[in-house]
Formats: C-alpha cells, structure tokens, sequence
C-alpha cells in the first residue's frame, strides 16, 4: 500500500520544471517518459480504479460547463472531476506538484495563470477522443494541458494513442504511447489532438492550467 508522500515526480530530475518552462518556450509541447516512478503509477491507477469501482465516475460530455452533452461519436471516456480539497490522497499529491509547476511558469513565462482544473479519465476498450482543442471556442481561459499517462505495459496494438498536431493544417502529427509515466504538456490554443480507439482500458489525470476570463 502506497502513501500519498509516496507518489512524487522523480527525485532524480529536479530540473523537470524548468525542462517543461523551456519547451513550451520554444516548441509549445514537450513529452517526458517516465517522469512519474512505476510504482507511483501503479498506485494513482488503483486509487482511480477504486473510485471508478465505487460509481464515482460518469460519463464525459462535449462543450463548457453548464451545455454539456454526451456525444457518443465524439467522446467515450469516463471522468471524475479532482477537487482541491476533496481529492483523494495520491491525486491531491499530483495537483500539489502540479501547483509548483504552475508557479514556475508563471514566473518564467508571464502567463497569468490563476487556477487549474483537472479530472481522472477512464477510456473503456473501443472508446477515443475524436480531434479537438482544449481552449473552447470564444474563450482564452485554459492555457496549458497537462495528462499524466497511467497505464502499464502499453503495447502499440493496444491502441488509444494520442494524436498531436503539429501543424495549423494538422497534416504533420505525432502519436504519443499513453504509457504510465509518461507526462505530456502543450499549449492548449495551439495544438489540436485526438485520442485514437484504445483496444484496452486506458487511463489518464488530465489538466488545465487557467488564467482568469477576459471580461
């Protein structure tokens, strides 16, 4: 049994952040294989599978809150949104060093971020995520995606690939393995991604850095 002190960002690699800061200066993504131990992993995937167990979950809609719709030609996954104060123990470590990152890059890049949002993802075998942006129409709020990968063994057959554009055209791509460990992070406005049909249950914490809404 892990405890939450347990589930941390690799020790080894106390430049993560600012590995992360340059990236999204220079290209705007950045992919980190096993930037989250295995046995961390391990333990978040449980931890989610438990509450998946316990009903907590439901099933994820398209568009902002309050006009969400359950389309099953565009989305399949299942979410369970993190609350600060309400999370359970191993995701309020990750939203806890998702803070110290959000401060970094303030500090580094100017962004103004205020808040972050970010939910658990369930994709049941057969699910994906057809090609969106994180930033909705007629808004500016989410400005930086996070998704932390939660799943052992990933082989290629298995599907479930994310799908990022590197293109304003979206013809040059490139297909990330949601393999545990695996941290990606974009610029939210600028790059458009899918999520292609996973043969296998697929899992993931996935995040939004925000700044405040232009009135």
């Amino acid at each position: 049994m892990y405890t939450a002190h347990e589930v941390l960002i690799r020790p080894d690699d106390p430049a993560l952040c600012e590995r992360i800061t340059d990236a999204l200066a220079s290209d705007g993504w950045i992919v980190l294989p096993r930037a989250v131990s295995a046995e961390a992993t391990a333990a978040l995937a449980a931890e989610i599978r438990q509450q998946f167990a316990a009903g907590e979950f439901h099933r994820a809609g398209v568009g902002k809150s309050g006009q969400l719709q359950v389309v099953n030609e565009v989305r399949g996954d299942h979410v369970n949104w993190l609350e600060p104060d309400s999370a359970a123990p191993l995701q309020r470590t990750w939203l806890d060093w998702l803070q110290q990152l959000g401060s970094k890059l303030n500090r580094n890049l100017f962004l103004g971020l205020q808040e972050f949002e970010g939910h658990a993802a369930i994709y049941p075998p057969g699910s994906f995520y057809k090609k969106h942006l994180d930033q909705f129409r007629g808004t500016s709020e989410r400005s930086i995606t996070t998704i932390l990968y939660l799943n052992q063994d990933w082989q290629q057959q298995d599907g479930g690939q994310l799908r990022l554009y590197l293109d304003d055209d979206c013809h040059e791509y490139c297909d990330i393995q949601p393999e545990a460990g695996t941290l990606v992070v974009f610029l939210a406005a600028r790059f458009y991604h899918e999520v292609l049909t996973a043969q296998r249950e697929r899992i993931a914490l996935t995040g939004w850095f925000k700044r405040r809404a232009l009135s």
